[in-house]
């Protein structure tokens, strides 16, 4: 199993910042409705991440939101958040920020 080299807290910092635009994403009146507060809940509970050698793949229920450098070894520097371009690989044109020091600027749907 591969080390993440990224502090947790850092990390759940940028899950839960995701979790905050997906709320933002409902209008103030439809966050009182019972079926919203379960889709809300659903995609919390969705909310995950697998380390990898090269990258944390952060994964929402059914696909990729966003990876962040995880090596030292990479293109870019640790804890550079990087959009998704597949399943299983980032897009490497350029950065979208950094976890380390919260420069990163997302949505629920992804890197931006």
């Amino acid at each position: 199993m591969a080390t993440m080299n990224i502090p947790a807290e850092k990390l759940e910092a940028y899950l839960e910042d995701i979790k905050a635009d997906y709320v933002k994403f409902w209008k103030p009146e439809d966050l009182e409705k019972e079926h919203i507060q379960e889709m809300i809940e659903e995609f919390n509970k969705g909310l995950r991440y697998k380390v990898g050698s090269k990258y944390i793949k952060v994964m929402t229920s059914n696909s990729v939101h966003s990876f962040i450098v995880n090596s030292e070894k990479a293109k870019f520097p640790l804890g550079t958040v990087l959009k998704a371009a597949s399943w299983a690989a980032p897009a490497t044109n350029f950065g979208r920020g950094s976890v380390l020091d919260g420069s990163y600027q997302i949505r629920w749907t992804g890197a931006f």
